[in-house]
């Protein structure tokens, strides 16, 4: 099969990085005390580093998603079905906490004129100013990274696409505690809401940017011919 002819635009895309905090992927978070685990998650930390020097290089924007929740969350305590939170019977990235924090390594590499959004559910979109903010800077589609796969990573990318923006999901920036997760979240993104790439086959995917907007070709096309 041909490699497809590039169709992201770095002029009106952007990157989300979701959730890339201690919360999630720190080995003395509340989520790796309580057995669900965080090796995946700390094992694309190098990858999403090179993804965020790939942006950068592009001039694309980079988003970064914090996770908070409240202690005294009332509207949660309202569920008669229990809540994720309650079966799993704890909570991360709590206010206030150090768990809310991104990760050393991505803390590092945060610059002045990033983006970080504080959010309280799981989709980065859900009653933020990620849309309106994406709208303003013009951007059409969002190349996804982060964690955890099924959950947060997820409900934003169905988000994204529902707002009609094309979703490239970088599969070896993304992970979950549970690698069929992980892969079910690929299969679905594959089928329905966008591309799934490696972070090797990305720079190839991006159109050099004296090429234009109008020159870029259609994702339903490219993806339709590379498996035609």
């Amino acid at each position: 099969m041909e490699s497809p002819e590039p169709f992201i635009d770095p002029r009106i895309t952007a990157l989300l990085a979701i959730d890339m905090q201690n919360g999630f992927c720190h080995p003395d978070s509340r989520m790796e005390k309580a057995g669900i685990g965080t090796a995946n998650q700390r094992a694309i930390v190098p990858s999403v580093l090179r993804l965020i020097e790939l942006a950068r290089a592009h001039k694309i924007p980079i988003f970064f998603s914090q996770q908070v929740h409240f202690p005294e969350d009332v509207a949660r305590s309202r569920h008669r079905i229990p809540s994720h939170q309650t079966k799993q019977r704890w909570t991360p990235c709590i206010r206030g906490t150090w768990e809310v924090n991104l990760i050393d390594e991505v803390q590092a590499v945060v610059q002045p004129e990033d983006y970080i959004v504080e959010k309280h559910r799981a989709s980065m979109f859900f009653q933020t100013t990620l849309d309106a903010k994406l709208r303003m800077l013009g951007i059409e589609q969002v190349i996804v990274s982060g964690t955890t796969t099924a959950f947060c990573v997820e409900t934003s990318i169905r988000d994204a696409y529902f707002r009609d923006l094309d979703v490239i999901a970088v599969r070896d920036c993304i992970a979950d505690p549970r690698p069929h997760f992980h892969e079910d979240t690929m299969l679905k993104v594959e089928q329905f809401f966008g591309a799934v790439v490696t972070l090797d086959e990305l720079p190839a995917l991006i159109i050099p940017t004296d090429e234009g907007a109008a020159a870029r070709p259609m994702l339903g096309d490219v993806l339709a011919e590379a498996h035609g």
